[in-house]
């Protein structure tokens, strides 16, 4: 009897371990990003995987690959839409791909500053997240890029300055339509060969955040910065939802409370970040040239907002009103 216990005992406690081992065991997740290690973005992914290892006591780590390392925008978008990586942090040119629908909340003048942004991300996640399920891919939030503004080999102070500049966009529709409205040739070109393409004079221009601008150096190559201002963005914190799913409920919870209070982070960051990017940039010997009426170019771009969505469909047009909404 004593060893018929004894076996029971053993029994129970191997059961046991065998419970506690898989709740125990590492998950990895890893995040593919296009911007280099001091760009606003990929600070508040290494935020990200700050907040989640320390929320799940280790259990969950997210490793991140900052600088398109794992290739670029489109192709991690690819990827994790594919499932052979588990996240990435991208907008049109990236997962927006599967989702012509989200495309109307990236067109140009919607949003008056980046605080108006982020209320907007927070009324519509919900809505998004729904959207891109039917990829495959959940939006567990945002973080927020732009004002976007022009660096140019040549001087652009008004419209007029626009025609036939060949202007490097991002490979998306909506910024080969945008370019095309204001009166440039554009040039989509992959955000890692944009500094190449300034270089040999494929592209004269490009547009990004003053972040952007100075962290990937394009102010070198072409050194009139415009502060034209024409978009401010939401960038997908994406997951595969495969690999969402193999997360425990209380993990999943973890993983997007970490993304909000990471958003919240990075959004601060990108306030300072452009602000000294700038003054960087003029230290450097970049000419820095205001734009003294933006009204015409917001003007010719009115067309376009709403030619974009109706083409779309109803579906892009409603999403659009749900921001105009959004004070």
């Amino acid at each position: 009897m004593k060893t018929a216990g004894k076996l029971v005992g053993l029994a129970a406690i191997m059961a046991a371990l065998l419970w506690v081992v898989p709740a125990q065991a590492q998950v990895t997740l890893r995040l593919g990003n296009i911007y280099p290690a001091d760009h606003s973005t990929s600070k508040g992914a290494d935020k990200l995987a700050e907040l989640v290892a320390q929320k799940t006591n280790g259990q969950v780590k997210i490793e991140n690959f900052h600088d398109s390392k794992l290739g670029n925008e489109r192709e991690i978008a690819e990827s994790v839409k594919a499932g052979s990586l588990d996240m990435c942090i991208s907008g049109l040119a990236g997962v927006g791909r599967f989702m012509q629908t989200v495309h109307v909340l990236e067109l140009p003048y919607l949003y008056t500053d980046l605080d108006h942004l982020h209320r907007v991300g927070q009324a519509l996640g919900a809505d998004v997240e729904k959207l891109m399920l039917q990829v495959g891919i959940r939006t567990l939030g945002f973080f927020y890029l732009g004002p976007r503004d022009i660096a140019a080999k040549r001087p652009i102070r008004t419209l007029e300055d626009m025609k036939g500049l060949r202007f490097r966009v991002p490979e998306s529709p909506l910024y080969v339509g945008m370019a095309r409205a204001l009166g440039a040739n554009p040039t989509p070109i992959a955000f890692p060969e944009v500094y190449t393409s300034l270089q040999s004079g494929v592209a004269e221009a490009a547009e990004g955040g003053p972040d952007t601008l100075w962290s990937n150096k394009w102010y070198e190559p072409a050194r009139n910065i415009a502060l034209t201002h024409h978009i401010l963005h939401l960038f997908h914190v994406s997951i595969n939802e495969g690999s969402f799913q193999k997360l425990t409920p209380a993990q999943r919870q973890v993983l997007q409370e970490a993304v909000r209070e990471a958003s919240v982070y990075q959004l601060g960051l990108i306030k300072d970040f452009n602000n000294a990017s700038l003054e960087k940039m003029k230290a450097a010997g970049a000419t820095i040239i205001p734009i003294a009426d933006l009204k015409p170019f917001a003007k010719v771009l009115e067309s376009f907002n709403k030619s974009y969505g109706e083409k779309i469909g109803p579906e892009a047009v409603s999403l659009l009103e749900k921001v105009m909404a959004v004070k």
